[in-house]
Formats: structure tokens, C-alpha cells, sequence
């Protein structure tokens, strides 16, 4: 059906008003970008198999407009936050063509219903299972499901629920038109067999990447050895930026990207004016500041989301020359650069260091190259010794790993039967091997070999009142539905069950939340033990094994949050990162938040003050300003600012002058006015905001 198509303009397969989403650009489609959007256009499912950077956006794009035009609802499913984000700034632009745009991020407890009033979801994987769970007949309303970075199914991590979303699709609604767009991989028509999709396949790029390996001081690229000197790359990061580039270094570990960017900053200054750029100083320490007026800066997990945005943001307005970054960037934000160097090609797992794998490889060098800005990418790998010579060159030549299913783990199986039975998608035990059948798992392995990981499943789910077996026929209990509606492991709600028989106590009830299989826990360094054993002693518990005391130094930290110290003096006082903490704060907020609505299930004495311990996790507070952080643009600082000051209840601010509120640091006058304005409507009452108001999927 493809082999015909002749090379045409985007205008020629869209209507005229679609251009105002690539600012009235109108230009010749690449080849695979027209047989992708054939394929669509014919009713089949597609996989797309490109580098990085070679416009497969816009394929997804053109087959959400089209699917809006034709009345039918569009979900745009990407494996990170961030890139949701970005994703949903873009789709945006959709709006002025009438399309109803919405971003839908975490919240797992909250209907799906919201989408009666939207054309373009744009959400994680893990928010689409847990709507697709809470509401399977949500699908009748969908004509096109997009996945973004498809390979991804092969990660340890996202990968489970990315393939559990395409299965249930492929199980529930073979109709849906699904597209899934990906880097290039090895098994890539298996993945579409499993799909029953078309495969649309290149090896072509917007902008041309040449490739290398820094070894001995030399360049090399195929059969060319350029020496370099004894600075290696510092000669061609400076070359690079001396011909109006950017570059971006990638490290496998945060000390390495700390230590190597001090490294550039004696190698080079470009003279930032830091007082000039528009971005919050305060965020960042004077360290970091210093490198930043040099235009060189590193970027990691875990720094805080306000200081990786702002990174960011100076890197594309080309105030940072250089970033020195984990791996966790290439499958982050939009973010390429002229130059990529791979510096380290091992990475420390498991007890010992191993190669990273090849898709990785790939992902980072696909940061190379600029469209729009360079004609030309770079990508080199830097390789220490002989061996590590070889394995650069397998990079550069060898093939890339397959997709490997990950949905055989028994806390996934036993996570996505409470899922079945509860939506009423497995109401008899051979429906759950109807539905295992449409998993690439059972396209690469046989499915028979998982029997008796479904019956432990079943036999842990029933004897636990989750669910009910009776002669094949399964049913969901109250206990099952709550937790699989609420999106946690149901040794999770164990656990929380265990939490709820103890007397309240914030310390306690923070080493029950992390003791969760939902919770990643700090780990414990040598220096901690007499703290942390200090803690597990005070609340009684002869617990002292390594997941224990993980347990109780999160719970300690989560505790230093929620009484409000400053999140970089936790950070500094206990050796994590910023970002680590928030990272943390965002798990524990959803399992402190399904620890209250498991209370209020059983009408627990403790539910109101667990409604209150629940907002005072996520915003970092005491009690007594609970209240104040109901308001719009109050945090915890604002919030405490304002009860210092002497403005301690929404009434008292209600009946305030605005001039007032303004005298205090942090303050406008617009703001003084929005939060008098905001106290009046809602003076009087207290609520935790999103249990009341209608969701918007904002």
C-alpha cells in the first residue's frame, strides 16, 4: 500500500489549518513519515522504528487531528512525567483548531469520566492502566492510542505497564488504531507481530550524525585516527563551542557528573552575568552558581525539579555551553545538543560493572545534531582500554538488543489479576489466561510455563480478602476493589493494614509508608546506623534488617519535610539530593493518601487525622498552616511567612487589607489581592481541594 507514495508536501495530507501547529511550516514529508501516516489513514496499527530526532512527533500528531476530525478521542501515552509535559505544552497548540487538550499525571484514585470532556489525553503509562482498570469501557470512546518510546517495554521499571496497557488494548478493543513510535531495535517486526501492526523501519536522520571513539588521545572514525593531544576531548568540546555549539557530556553517576563538570570549569569560562538571566538564584547553591557563570553546569536525578527546569531552560536559551549529565536525560526532556561525548559506557549494578546496553548507547548519541540549528551532529565515545575499545566499537556497529518482555514478575502478576477481577475483566480463572495471551510475554515465552504463578496469585489475593475463589468464578471484595482503585500493591494495602491497628504517631506511621513496596527507600550509609537504630528503638521496633532501616531513615527525612525544614538543609544534613526527597515526597503522598482512604473504608478513628498527616506530606507542613496552603500560589513558605506575620486563618486574611499582606517578603500587591479574594470564597471551610472539586485533568 506504501510502495507508491511519491514525496509530497504536509499540506497535501492535512487540512490547511493543521499548519498553525508547526508554525504554517509547510514542508516535504520524509518517507517515513508518509507511509506511517498512510498506514494510519488505512485503519492499521504501526510501529515506527526511527533514530532520535528524525520527526516522528509529528506523525503522532497529524494522526491525532485526524482522529479529532473524525470525532473520535485520541491518548498520547509517554513513559516520563517530563515528556508529558512537554508533550501536552506542544499539543497545546491543537487547542485553536478546536481540540480539547488535557494532561492527566498521577492521581490514580480519581474517575476516568474526565475524559468525556477532552479529545487529547496526554498521560503516563501508569495513569492509562489504572484508567483502564477503573473503567474499561472508557476504550469504546478512543479511535488512536500512541505510545511513545515503545522500546521502553524492555525497562525493568516503566516497561510492565507500558505492555500491560498495549495488551488490554489488544484484549479489550482490537479496533483502536494503536501507533508506537520507537528507537531502532533488533526484533522490532516480532514486537509489531505481537501488535498486529505494521512496521515502518529507517535508519534515516534530520540531521546527519557522525560518530566516533576517543582512545589514546586520538579521534578515531572508521579507518581516521586525528590526534588530539593529552586533553582528549576538551579539544573538541572547545572546537565545538568556538563554532557556535552546544555540548552535552554524559557521566554514569552523580559524583562523576559533579567532579567532571569542576573539571570544565578550569578548562573554560564564557562570562555569564548572573544577575542578567531570568531565573530564581536562590535555588541553587553558590557553588552551582559559580559553575553557571562559567556556562557549564551538571544535571541529575538528584538535583530538585525546580533547578533541572531551570537548567534546562538556560541550556536552550544557550546561557549553559555544557552539560554534564546521567543517562537519565537521554530518555528525558527534548534537550540536543551539536556535541555528545559518552564518557563512561559501564555502569555499577548488581555488585559488579557492566556495559550499558546498546539502545542507551543510541539514545544518547541520538542527542546529536540540532534540527533547525545544526547541519550536523556529533556523537563520540570515550574508551579507556583496550576492551572497552572493542565494546565502543560494537556500539558504533554491532546490533541492538531486542525487546524483552518484563511482565513475569510474581508482584506484577499478582498487581495485574487484583486489576482483572476487580474491572470485571476476569470473572472466571481461564479469562486470566485469555488476557495473558495478548501479553508480548506470552508472544516470547509459553504462557502455560506461568500456570502456577497465577495460581499463587490467586491463592495469595483469596486468602488475603482481596478477591474469592469458588470453583473458577472470581470475585472482587471491598478490600480488592479499594486497593486496586487505588493503584497501590496490595502488599502495600498489607502493610497499610498493619499501620491502621497501631496508636498514630508521625514517626511510626512514616516508617509504615516506607516500609511499602510502593515506597523506594533511601539507603543507609555507614554514618547513619546510630541515628536510624536510635529511631527504630524509640518506636519499640526489633526490626534491624537492611529493608528496616532503609525504612526508618525515609521515615526520618519524611519527617524533617513535614515539619517544614527547608528541603536543602534535609538534603545537606543527610547526604541525598533535593530531587531524591521530592521523588520521595510524591510516593509517599499517594500511599499516605490511600492510607486515609483505606481509614475511611473502615470508618477508622485516626481517618480525619490521617486526611490532615496526607496534606501535610504533600506540601511539607505542619498542622497549623493546613489551611493557608489551600490557596493558590501559597507553599510552605509563603504559608508560614504569612502565620509569622499574624495572618493564621483564612478568616483573618479575608477581612485584611491587601497592603498589609503585601509588606511581607514575597509578597505583590496582585498576589496580596488573589489570596484575600481566594480566602473570602472559601473562609469558613476546610477540605483537602482535589476530594471536592470537580477534576479537570489539569
Amino acid at each position: 500500500m506504501c510502495d507508491d507514495i511519491v514525496s509530497m508536501k504536509l499540506s497535501a495530507i492535512v487540512p490547511s489549518e493543521f499548519l498553525s501547529v508547526t508554525d504554517n511550516m509547510d514542508f516535504e514529508l520524509y518517507e517515513h513519515q508518509e507511509k506511517a501516516i498512510a498506514y494510519i489513514k488505512g485503519n492499521k496499527n504501526v510501529i515506527v522504528s526511527v533514530p532520535t530526532a528524525s520527526g516522528k512527533t509529528l506523525i503522532a500528531y497529524v494522526a491525532i487531528y485526524n482522529t479529532f476530525l473524525n470525532k473520535k478521542k485520541s491518548m498520547y501515552i509517554v513513559p516520563l512525567r517530563s515528556l508529558a509535559m512537554e508533550k501536552f505544552s506542544e499539543l497545546q497548540k491543537l487547542r485553536s483548531l478546536g481540540a480539547r487538550v488535557t494532561i492527566s499525571m498521577g492521581d490514580y484514585d480519581v474517575s476516568p469520566s474526565f475524559i468525556k470532556n477532552y479529545d487529547v489525553i496526554v498521560c503516563t503509562s501508569e495513569r492509562a492502566d489504572s484508567m483502564i482498570h477503573k473503567d474499561p469501557d472508557i476504550l469504546n470512546d478512543f479511535g488512536i492510542v500512541i505510545f511513545d518510546e515503545i522500546h521502553l517495554i524492555s525497562d525493568e521499571t516503566r516497561g510492565p505497564r507500558l505492555e500491560t496497557v498495549i495488551s488490554s488494548l489488544l484484549y479489550l478493543n482490537p479496533d483502536i488504531i494503536l501507533v508506537g513510535l520507537s528507537a531502532t531495535v533488533s526484533n522490532i517486526k516480532e514486537v509489531a507481530e505481537w501488535m498486529n501492526a505494521e512496521t515502518v523501519i529507517s535508519d534515516f536522520r534530520a540531521v546527519p550524525l557522525e560518530t566516533g571513539i576517543i582512545y589514546k588521545h586520538n579521534l578515531i572514525k572508521g579507518d581516521k585516527k586525528e590526534y588530539l593531544g593529552s586533553k582528549d576531548e576538551m579539544v573538541l568540546i572547545d572546537d565545538n563551542i568556538k563554532n557556535g555549539g552546544q555540548c552535552i557530556i554524559f557521566r554514569n553517576s552523580r559524583r562523576s557528573t559533579e567532579k567532571y563538570t569542576d573539571i570544565l570549569m578550569s578548562n573554560f569560562n564564557f562570562n555569564n552575568e548572573i544577575n542578567n538571566m531570568d531565573f530564581s538564584i536562590e535555588q541553587f547553591n553558590e557553588k552551582m552558581l559559580d559553575m553557571i557563570s562559567h556556562g557549564v553546569i551538571y544535571h541529575h536525578a538528584g538535583l530538585s525539579n525546580e533547578q533541572r527546569t531551570i537548567i534546562e531552560k538556560l541550556f536552550k536559551g544557550g546561557f549553559i555551553k555544557i552539560i554534564v549529565a546521567t543517562p537519565t536525560l537521554a530518555a528525558g526532556v527534548n534537550l540536543p545538543a551539536r556535541m555528545v561525548i559518552i564518557r563512561d559506557i559501564t555502569r555499577f549494578s548488581d555488585g559488579y560493572s557492566k556495559p550499558i546496553s546498546n539502545i542507551e548507547i543510541q539514545q544518547m548519541l541520538g542527542r546529536s545534531g540540532r534540527p533547525k540549528y545544526d547541519k550536523k551532529g556529533y556523537g563520540y565515545i570515550y574508551a579507556t582500554s583496550p576492551a572497552m575499545f572493542d565494546v565502543s566499537k560494537n556500539y558504533l556497529t554491532g546490533e541492538l538488543e531486542p525487546i524483552i518482555s518484563k511482565m513475569n514478575s510474581n508482584s506484577l502478576i499478582r498487581f495485574n489479576i487484583l486489576s482483572l477481577v476487580s474491572s470485571g475483566i476476569a470473572k472466571r480463572y481461564e479469562d486470566i489466561g485469555k488476557f495473558y495471551s495478548k501479553t508480548l510475554l506470552a508472544a516470547q515465552k509459553n504462557i502455560s510455563d506461568y500456570d502456577l504463578s497465577f495460581e499463587a496469585a490467586v491463592y495469595f489475593l483469596s486468602s488475603n480478602n482481596f478477591i474469592t475463589e469458588n470453583n473458577g468464578n472470581l470475585s472482587i471484595l471491598p478490600f480488592g476493589k479499594i486497593t486496586s482503585e487505588l493503584y497501590i500493591d496490595p502488599v502495600t494495602a498489607l502493610v497499610l493494614e498493619q499501620c491502621l491497628e497501631k496508636e498514630f504517631s508521625e514517626g511510626l506511621y512514616l516508617y509504615y509508608l516506607s516500609k511499602t513496596p510502593d515506597m523506594f527507600s533511601f539507603s543507609c550509609r555507614q554514618g547513619d546506623y546510630e541515628y536510624v537504630e536510635e529511631f527504630l528503638d524509640h518506636y519499640n521496633i526489633a526490626d534491624f534488617s537492611d529493608e528496616s532501616l532503609m525504612a526508618a531513615k525515609t521515615a526520618i527525612i519524611m519527617r524533617e519535610w513535614i515539619n517544614e525544614v527547608p528541603i536543602n538543609t534535609i538534603a545537606e544534613n543527610f547526604g541525598v539530593g533535593p530531587g531524591d526527597i521530592q521523588s520521595r515526597v510524591s510516593s509517599a503522598d499517594w500511599i499516605s493518601y490511600s492510607l486515609y482512604r483505606l481509614a475511611a473504608s473502615e470508618k477508622n478513628k485516626n481517618e480525619k487525622k490521617l486526611m490532615h498527616f496526607n496534606f501535610r506530606i504533600k506540601e511539607g507542613i505542619k498542622e497549623d498552616i493546613i489551611s493557608l496552603t489551600e490557596i493558590p500560589s501559597i507553599g510552605r513558605v509563603r504559608a508560614r511567612r504569612l502565620y509569622n506575620s499574624g495572618f493564621q486563618s483564612l478568616e483573618k486574611i479575608s477581612t485584611s487589607d491587601p497592603g498589609d499582606i503585601s509588606k511581607i517578603f514575597g509578597f505583590s500587591d496582585k498576589l496580596a489581592s488573589d489570596i484575600i479574594s481566594y480566602a473570602k470564597k472559601i473562609s469558613g471551610k476546610y477540605y483537602r481541594s482535589d476530594e471536592l472539586d470537580a477534576y479537570d485533568g489539569k
